[in-house]
């Protein structure tokens, strides 16, 4: 009954409503015509009549939408004079008003949709340069024959497939080509396709293809072009003309083979403005079409213009002519709009007309308003902001600085067309053309500052505080109150008793940043060898305090148990002589053996940190144990506490604030991270907001809050955003003491909504960026930089500071089970969840769960959930996300499930990241193509299928931005990669997968995917591959002109390798490439543009004679910082601009090294060109032919490294160079070498070198390393001197009377006097390193005096000298009371004499001088092997008073020495060493069939024989016949430092299973021997490649 009474009454109460209201609906309607509509119609036509009269052609909707407008207006008059005829006495007057209602509501939603339409016209017309119906048949003048005919010959010619056609714009190019060919029926078929400024390759395609009457609807464009191409083959005769070409177009991306390459039968005209562009792509013949003579352009304009009667119009017809300059489109123009116009409206349309055709110039000048009115006053606003930020020291936005760049570059694009307007107000030819093009490119920077404009308007603030540069907020120890402690620790570790160190203070107080400072001074001083730095954590991870330790190490121990790793690294640990070990953060015992630390069996030593004295002590670290030391570091002073905090918190102008900072310092307690917080969050803030951040945590600690937790609340509440705060929250998910990357938070991020509107990953990272700059700046966040730099994930990191988690971890209870952060817990079951439907975000990161709960989990508000590193989680219930609707991020990285649970589809509408990192165990992933809305899947480290494929299913994902395959562990589980599943993933933003697949094939050869798939992903900033078939470098496989947009890329090409680690951000490598795979294809000239790290190893590459063939169309490797050039045999130059002319060649190269290239004449060969090499710094040539060295440009060079080329006769050549910032030389290997500095003055500054080192030089014809003491005083900053095998060297110095060899200006030209007095500078007065080796030539070193200048050294070795008598040679010195000359060395540790056969005394006394007595008061280490003449020890009873080890080889030289003084000889003996000769005796053992003893270890895996100088053996005999030493599981043999070890007692089937073999001297191991020749052969196939030294 109801529905039947809703049937009646509705329609009675619509008519009622039409009938009473018309009014109303009508008066609406008038009031949207009058007041919108018609004006709206007004102003359409205004731009309309504009358009007209500047010749353009309207848009055929705007002109209908005029028509309807009208229609419209019209129908609302009726309406309103109908609505005038209605009375109600009359009959039918209801029925009429309710049709005017009627009608009146219909209307209104007609005018509604047109004035939507209206105001989305962006333009009204198009131009139209040159009129169909006036423009078609101007090329039958007399001046256009010559053109025609040069055309029709072309067209005809066999040999000519590929016609360009150029000239102005305008002047007829088109239409001169239309009338050849349509006149002449050349062709079976003629294609004309119009290309542009920016060419559509897919709508140049499709309408070539719609002209051949067949359809192309696939996406990827090689597949378009491939059909297309086919179907061109089918043609007999077919011309395709391309028209106004502006830009290099590749004709085989879109399928265009011209007939001349035998594939096609096809021939191709283009028509462009500019000759460049059809050289470009390489014409055949290119034929200029000029403007019309004086005569046919006044034929032309007579014929279009009319009857010209009187004489006043003929002669301003021909003035009007002669402006146009012969071009058609202006004469055209101009008769077109006087066309049976009077004489007297002429003056009047020529104005009008002019004004059009330099429109121009109009919009320039509009553009240059914009410009300075709107852009340059908004970039003063923002500097202002810029400046005053980098006064306050903040840090910059870096969208800040990008804008500012983009703005620069505007402006200087502007200055460039203000060049061209000037010149358009100039006659010349083309004038008008110029004109045309100045107004098309003003029109596009309109846009472009239109943008720029918006953008800098949205800048609320240009910067963040900036975080407390190192010294002050990394290195408060420095503080009085810290040095005491600091000093504490290193006599601790200096002390031979103690072994075991245990610092221990409250949270917060500094132990973590104090034993950083220990670490770093440890290995400045080289305290100890190694420094190893682990942090142990809240919840112990056995296995992760191993991975830190072995990675440390250079070990890799993955997949092993904890006892096994332990075993390894004891073994491992063993094998050092002096390492220290700093374990961070304990919080409860722990066995160190369990770990693989046993004291008692390793020579190391250790310190751990904790927070509690028990902690200590129960390592047993007490004081009154023996080997063990506690030490607290307590809070800081009051005067330092006040100290950190201002120079934290910056200048602080007020006295008020001066005293507010003394208040708050001393509230913190003496805790640095309260005082770092706290004096963060107060930087560059006013008066009002100190007040209300001492009132608060005043309030907090009356509460009961620590100073540290009413710190971090404080920040945190004084965050600007709640962005922010939540990113901050979000950071405390991840598990105490991680290593959180921007890969992981921006996952984490994006679930929770927290960036914003972003249509990008790479701007949804730039949002993440800026507030986590934020919380760094505010102390909430630690910035660190790891030592690794994996495919496209940026080495830099940050982390939490335990305390500053716990913060958070509180404040997030605050809002109740919203967030559940239980990370690292040791849980080993499920917890229990009071409100399970409440909770937004769950973390159970690194647990021990190993299983869930069966039933389904009502978590219908769960946003983020968290189970990663639960390895022995491995089953998941099929029901298992049921209950989770909206569930955006799950993170199941490193847990054992073999299957996804079939739930997961229940996502398929939510989730939005999902990371699968390390499920070496998962199986079958198939379940992850129904997530349709995921934007981040990472499945890094491979799955549990050794050898696995990407399901098809994958394809289904649309909405995916970043995929990440990468797999690091070499020959563990790689994958394939189906067709057609890559490319289907339209919105990739970041792909990468190096180290899982390497099969990329052509398309359509085989089973697994091709790189043109990734090529048709057109969205992609981040790409990571590896290659391996080589001819695809130079297959083209369709446009990759997007790649250029590319932020990040590691690609290699070539043979696989297991350091697959990319060197930057930007990196290609091509290795072992052949002949035929260049020139390489257009994909990879992209990425060589711009890429910063190119290695290329042309090993297998015949023909390539210099690098610009690699690339002869690209930009001249403009972006590169890195070049890398090995194993070429035919590479003459790398580069050759005698053959190839390019503009710049490596502008911003830095790196250049060039190794085992045997034809290398020059680096460079012919006119050098502006900038290139410029930026060079570090320069490496390694065994190259080279038989010179150009310095050319090369100012900012800083190292250079020359070995093993043989032809090279000198260093240095006189040039017009000058390179002020050298600081690193290396020679070795040069056997050519005549003159190492001959030239050097005035191009190199020797004051600013740093490293020397000389190595095998045999043909130098100087006999001294530096020519004079003079010459030697230039190097002032030399740091390390290293001489080795430089038999012509008597001296490395000579005296003044010597002369020297190098040749500089002279100076002090016209001096008449010059007195200086007891003026003498020291000698290398910074040098740390002097090591001389095998200079035979050598008498001694230097004089005395410049011994005594030697302050800063601290490795001193001599070896193999054979000529040497003394080191140093006497002279007046300044004596003391007691006779002695004192020679101090403060900073020398090691002291190395070895087999110098002829040295007699460490001084050479000319004449009867003094005795010398050397101090050497922190030397450690010294050790004097064959020096058998050695008479006497420079040594007194206080000279080395930290002496440790003291290592002869023969004791009975030791009891010739000569004493002044017995105690000095007592305490040196003390100090000997026992010297190894021989590892076992010899004794009667088992001899084999041959004679050959045999000794076997069946189970030796490692073997390490390290510093034994007077190991002679590996065992003591005293029979001829060899010894054999079987060790069949025997994986690594290291032998360093044993000089004197002459055979291994190896057969060819010892060592079956050798995997590493590591020595550190290549002549010492040729000088070995064995009993079978093979073993050589053997141990030589491992030993690790490198440069070898002849």
């Amino acid at each position: 009954m109801e529905a039947a009474a809703s049937l009646i009454i509705d329609p009675v109460k619509e008519f009622v409503k039409s009938a009473f209201y018309y009014k109303e609906y009508l008066n609406n309607l008038q009031s949207k015509v009058q007041d919108s509509l018609l004006k709206l119609q007004k102003d359409v036509k205004g731009e309309v009549n504009l358009a007209r009269d500047n010749g353009n052609v309207i848009h055929d909707a705007v002109q209908h939408w005029i028509v309807k407008v009208d229609e419209v207006r019209d129908e609302v008059a009726e309406l309103t004079r109908q609505a005038g005829q209605i009375n109600s006495s009359l009959r039918g007057w209801r029925s009429a008003r309710y049709r005017l209602g009627t009608k009146s509501q219909k209307m209104i939603v007609i005018v509604e949709e047109l004035l939507g339409e209206g105001r989305s016209f962006g333009s009204v017309s198009n131009r139209a340069l040159v009129p169909p119906r006036v423009a078609e048949h101007f090329d039958t003048f007399a001046s256009r024959e010559a053109t025609k005919k040069e055309v029709i010959q072309a067209l005809t010619d066999d040999k000519t497939n590929l016609i360009g056609v150029f000239g102005f714009g305008g002047v007829g190019k088109t239409t001169l080509t239309k009338e050849v060919v349509e006149k002449l029926k050349l062709f079976d078929k003629v294609v004309l396709v119009t290309v542009s400024q920016n060419p559509d390759l897919k709508g140049i395609q499709r309408e070539i293809a719609e002209n051949l009457d067949m359809k192309i609807e696939e996406d990827a464009m090689q597949i378009r072009a491939r059909r297309l191409s086919k179907r061109l083959k089918q043609e007999k005769s077919i011309l395709l003309i391309l028209d106004d070409v502006r830009t290099t177009l590749e004709l085989a991306e879109v399928g265009i083979i011209p007939c001349g390459d035998d594939q096609n039968t096809c021939k191709v005209l283009i028509t462009s403005r500019n000759l460049d562009v059809c050289h470009s792509m390489e014409t055949t013949k290119n034929i200029e079409v000029q403007g019309l003579s004086e005569r046919d352009s006044l034929e032309l304009f007579l014929r279009k213009v009319g009857g010209v009667d009187c004489n006043a119009l003929r002669k301003m017809s021909e003035d009007i002519v002669n402006e146009c300059e012969g071009l058609p489109f202006a004469i055209l123009a101009f008769a077109r709009a006087l066309r049976d116009k009077d004489e007297a409206a002429w003056p009047d349309m020529v104005k009008q007309i002019r004004k059009s055709l330099f429109r121009g110039i109009s919009l320039f000048d509009g553009l240059q308003r914009k410009v300075q009115n709107d852009l340059v006053r908004l970039e003063t606003d923002v500097k202002a902001k810029v400046d005053l930020a980098r006064n306050n020291g903040d840090v910059i936005h870096q969208v800040v600085e990008q804008w500012l760049e983009n703005v620069d570059k505007v402006r200087n694009e502007m200055k460039e067309l203000h060049n061209e307007a000037r010149e358009i107000n100039h006659p010349f030819k083309g004038r008008h053309s110029a004109c045309y093009r100045l107004g098309e490119e003003s029109e596009k920077k309109v846009v472009v500052i239109g943008e720029l404009l918006v953008e800098g308007r949205r800048f609320s603030s240009a910067s963040n505080p900036a975080p407390v540069p190192p010294r002050v907020g990394e290195h408060f120890d420095a503080f009085a109150s810290r040095e005491a402690t600091k000093n504490e620790v290193i006599q601790a570790l200096m002390d031979d008793k103690t072994n075991l160190i245990g610092i221990y203070g409250m949270g917060g107080v500094g132990k973590t940043t104090l034993m950083k400072e220990i670490r770093k001074q440890v290995e400045e001083t080289k305290l100890f060898d190694k420094v190893v730095f682990a942090t142990v954590s809240q919840n112990l991870d056995l296995r992760g305090i191993q991975t830190q330790i072995a990675e440390s190490l250079g070990m890799r121990i993955e997949g092993e148990s904890i006892e096994a790793k332990a075993a390894r690294l004891l073994a491992r640990l063993k094998q050092e002589k002096n390492i220290l070990l700093i374990l961070d953060d304990f919080w409860t015992r722990l066995e160190l053996s369990d770990v693989g630390i046993d004291l008692d069996e390793v020579s190391c030593k250790v310190i751990i940190t904790s927070r509690r004295l028990d902690v200590c002590n129960s390592m047993k670290t007490t004081k009154n144990m023996k080997s063990t030391k506690n030490i607290e570091v307590k809070v800081l002073s009051n005067k330092d506490s006040l100290e950190l905090f201002r120079q934290e918190v910056g200048d602080v102008d007020s006295d008020v604030l001066r005293k507010r900072s003394e208040e708050i310092a001393n509230e913190c307690g003496g805790l640095p991270l309260a005082i770092v917080t706290l004096a963060r969050t107060l930087r560059n803030k006013d008066k009002r907001f100190w007040d209300a951040v001492i009132q608060q945590l005043k309030k907090s600690m009356c509460g009961g809050m620590s100073s540290v937790n009413a710190s971090i609340k404080l920040s945190y509440d004084f965050l600007e955003t709640s962005e922010t705060k939540l990113c901050f929250l979000l950071c405390a998910l991840f598990p105490e003491d991680h290593k959180i990357t921007m890969d992981a938070l921006v996952g984490y991020a994006m679930g929770e909504d927290l960036l914003g509107e972003v249509e990008t990953l790479s701007e949804a990272r730039g949002n993440l960026h800026i507030m986590v700059d934020t919380l760094v700046c505010s102390g909430l966040l630690l910035k660190r930089e790891d030592d690794k730099f994996l495919g496209g994930e940026y080495k830099e990191f940050f982390m939490m500071h335990d305390i500053v988690r716990d913060a958070a971890i509180s404040i997030a209870r605050e809002n109740r089970n919203e967030s559940i952060m239980s990370a690292g817990l040791g849980l080993q079951k499920w917890p229990k969840l009071k409100e399970p439907g409440k909770c937004l975000r769950l973390s159970l990161m690194s647990n021990d769960i190993c299983k869930v709960p069966a039933d389904t989990l009502e978590c219908s508000q769960l946003v983020t959930l968290s189970l990663a590193k639960n390895r022995s989680l491995a089953d998941i219930p099929d029901g298992f996300f049921e209950g989770m609707k909206r569930l955006a991020t799950l993170d199941w990285s490193n847990i054992g499930i073999e299957y996804l649970p079939q739930s997961l589809s229940s996502l398929n509408n939510c989730l939005r990241s999902l990371y699968l990192d390390h499920c070496i165990h998962l199986k079958d992933i198939s379940l992850i193509g129904n997530l349709k809305t995921l934007e981040i899947l990472s499945l890094k480290g491979g799955t549990g299928i050794s050898s696995w494929r990407l399901p098809e299913e994958i394809s289904g994902l649309t909405n995916l931005k970043m995929l990440n395959l990468s797999n690091y562990r070499w020959n563990l589980t790689k994958c394939d990669i189906p067709p057609n599943v890559i490319s289907r993933l339209s919105s990739l933003e970041e792909l990468y997968m190096l180290g899982s697949f390497r099969g990329w094939e052509m398309e359509g050869t085989g089973n697994n995917a091709s790189l043109a798939e990734v090529a048709s992903l057109t969205n992609l900033t981040s790409l990571y591959l590896e290659i391996a078939n080589t001819k695809l470098l130079s297959t083209d496989f369709g446009p990759c002109h997007h790649w250029e947009k590319l932020q990040k890329f590691g690609i290699r090409v070539g043979d696989a390798v297991r350091d697959i680690t990319p060197k930057s951000e930007r990196y290609v490598s091509l290795s072992t490439i052949s002949a035929d795979s260049f020139p390489v294809a257009a994909w990879v000239n992209v990425l060589m543009e711009t890429t910063y790290d190119l290695d290329l190893d042309l090993e297998k590459c015949e023909g390539l004679k210099n690098v610009l063939q690699l690339n002869p169309k690209g930009r001249r490797f403009y972006n590169l910082k890195s070049l890398e050039i090995s194993n070429s045999g035919e590479m003459e130059y790398v580069v050759n601009v005698e053959e190839q002319v390019p503009e710049t060649m490596f502008p911003n190269l830095e790196v250049l090294k060039l190794k085992f290239m045997k034809e290398l004449k020059a680096i460079w060969n012919g006119p050098f060109l502006e900038r290139s090499f410029e930026k060079l710094k570090v320069l490496e040539i390694y065994e190259c032919f080279l038989p010179s060295l150009s310095w050319t440009r090369l100012q900012n060079l800083e190292e250079i490294e020359i070995g093993g080329c043989r032809k090279l006769e000198k260093v240095f050549e006189d040039g017009p160079a000058s390179i002020f910032k050298l600081r690193s030389i290396k020679l070795w290997c040069l056997p050519g070498l005549t003159s190492i500095w001959e030239g050097a003055v005035p191009l190199i500054r020797l004051e600013n070198l740093k490293i020397l080192s000389v190595d095998n030089c045999p043909s130098l014809k100087s006999r001294h390393l530096f020519p004079s003491v003079a010459f030697a005083q230039r190097f002032q900053q030399l740091e390390v001197l290293t001489v080795w095998r430089c038999k012509s060297f008597i001296k490395l110095i000579a005296e003044e009377a010597e002369g020297m060899e190098i040749k500089s200006s002279p100076i002090f030209c016209n001096l008449k006097e010059l007195q200086i007095r007891d003026c003498q500078p020291p000698i290398f007065s910074n040098l740390k390193k002097l090591e001389i080796l095998r200079c035979n030539g050598l008498n001694y070193l230097f004089q005395i005096r410049i011994l005594q200048g030697l302050l800063q050294l601290e490795e001193f070795t001599v070896t193999d000298c054979n000529e040497m008598e003394e080191l140093f040679e006497c002279e007046e010195c300044q004596e003391e009371e007691d006779g002695i000359i004192t020679i101090r060395l403060p900073h020398l540790r090691i002291l190395f004499l070895w087999n110098l056969a002829r040295l007699s005394s460490f001084f050479c006394h000319q004449k009867r001088l003094p005795h010398v007595l050397l101090e050497c008061p922190s030397l450690e280490k010294l050790d004097i092997n064959d020096c058998p003449n050695l008479k006497r020890l420079p040594f007194g009873t206080q000279s080395t008073p930290k002496l440790e080890k003291f290592l002869i080889k023969d004791n009975q030289w030791f009891e010739r020495l000569e004493w002044d003084d017995q105690s000095v000889k007592s305490q040196l003996q003390q100090r000997l060493c026992d010297q190894m000769e021989e590892l076992f005796e010899f004794e009667e053992c088992q001899e084999e069939e041959d004679g050959s003893m045999a000794i076997r270890f069946p189970r030796l895996r490692f073997l390490s024989l390290w510093k034994l100088p007077a190991l002679t053996s590996f065992f003591s005999h005293r029979r001829k016949l060899p010894y054999i030493l079987d060790c069949p599981s025997l994986k690594e043999l290291e032998i360093s430092e044993c000089p004197n070890l002459k055979r291994l007692p190896f057969g060819p089937r010892s060592t079956p299973k050798l995997e590493k073999f590591q020595i550190d001297n290549d002549e010492w191991f040729e000088r070995l021997e064995v009993h079978d020749p093979s073993v050589m052969a053997q141990l030589q196939q491992l030993l690790p490649v490198r440069v070898l030294r002849f």
